[in-house]
């Protein structure tokens, strides 16, 4: 029986390396979104006149992305898509957002965003649904934690664990 388990586990990872099957990737950056600081990169689009924080607010983004915290780290790419508060006591929102990467061996390559973010927690997580290029059927999640917010703007912080 021993022989037979060491057989089969042999075989499994002689296909799973033919197969491609690489260890999962780590990265981070930085996203920087900018209510009222030159360029504005958040446009709210729908929802309450009154409030960009109230429920059913729906935000466009193209925010800066950074290697650090500070808006003049080197750039990385931009977050390009949509936020919308969805928690009818505005503690959540729906973050979707395409990474569009913009240097290395990176330029031209997309990891694509998707999930709840409860903003209000230290940490929380959204899924990694995809990308293109170099992220190619990229699928893992981030860990989110908020670096910095006032009312001008937000810094999140991204570590993103990706298998592609």
């Amino acid at each position: 029986m021993e022989v037979l388990q060491a057989a089969v586990l042999g075989l499994s990872i002689f296909l799973l390396a033919q197969w491609g099957y690489a260890a999962p990737s780590r990265m981070q950056f930085y996203m920087h979104d900018n209510f009222n600081l030159s360029p504005r990169t958040v446009l709210r689009v729908a929802g309450s006149a009154n409030s960009t924080a109230a429920f059913g607010a729906v935000m466009v983004i193209d925010d800066l992305l950074t290697e650090g915290p500070s808006p003049a780290s080197q750039p990385v790419g931009r977050a390009q898509g949509t936020y919308m508060i969805s928690a009818l006591d505005g503690s959540s929102l729906l973050l979707t957002f395409t990474a569009v990467f913009s240097r290395g061996s990176e330029n031209g390559s997309t990891i694509s965003f998707h999930g709840a973010d409860r903003f209000l927690l230290a940490e929380r997580e959204i899924a990694v649904i995809g990308g293109t290029g170099k992220f190619r059927m990229a699928r893992g999640f981030a860990v989110l934690n908020t670096t910095s917010n006032t009312n001008r703007a937000t810094i999140v912080g991204f570590d993103v664990t990706l298998q592609v």
